[in-house]
């Protein structure tokens, strides 16, 4: 199926896009508003800053923009942003912000940033009924309707998803993982089946 052909394809992009962010950098959910304007709203890359006082940086997921705040007592801060898009430098200031609740906030400007909830993770390990076959699965060996192949490699894809390399560089993708189903994919075939744990 092509969504999961695009999938591979995405997830390999999606390693460039996050080898922006500096290494000590956590996803997060943030807002970033000047002047009634919205410059990032959503996933972004949030960063704490070595004054050990609060202040911390966050980038918006396409690394566009990105904004400092410098907290200086309490519910007091100053921030600066890059203000135009693939700048890398907050050269702008935001001037006073106030704290309220997750977000810094002035007249002119509102800087916000959540902690984004991690999904759990179920590894594709066990026995699996996809209708039309089944298939086992440990980190030695790959069983599918009678068959067994010895695992070469296992490669984890984003939140819900695995590669799994068998001999001949032949891989499977299992995505979409949940404690009791999963997609099986294989990009050989193009063939996807839902599966049920057994």
């Amino acid at each position: 199926m092509k969504f999961y052909t695009a999938f591979f394809c995405m997830v390999s992009g999606l390693g460039l896009a996050a080898s922006a962010a500096p290494a000590t950098a956590t996803s997060a959910s943030c807002v970033l508003e000047v002047e009634d304007k919205s410059y990032i709203d959503g996933q972004c890359f949030f960063e704490l800053l070595s004054r050990d006082d609060g202040s911390f940086k966050i980038i918006g997921a396409a690394g566009n923009y990105f904004a400092y705040v410098y907290v200086e007592g309490e519910n007091r801060a100053t921030a600066h942003w890059n203000e135009t898009a693939g700048v890398n430098r907050a050269h702008t200031p935001l001037g006073a912000l106030q704290r309220d609740g997750a977000c810094w906030v002035s007249d002119t400007a509102r800087i916000c940033a959540t902690a984004v909830e991690q999904k759990t993770v179920h590894p594709p390990f066990g026995s699996w009924d996809c209708e039309v076959m089944g298939f086992t699965l440990d980190a030695q060996t790959y069983n599918v309707s009678g068959k067994e192949f010895p695992v070469v490699q296992i490669d984890k894809l984003g939140d819900q998803g695995y590669y799994v390399v068998l001999p001949d560089n032949y891989g499977i993708g299992l995505f979409e993982i949940e404690e009791n189903s999963l997609v099986w994919y294989s990009q050989a075939s193009g063939d996807a089946f839902d599966c049920r744990r057994e």
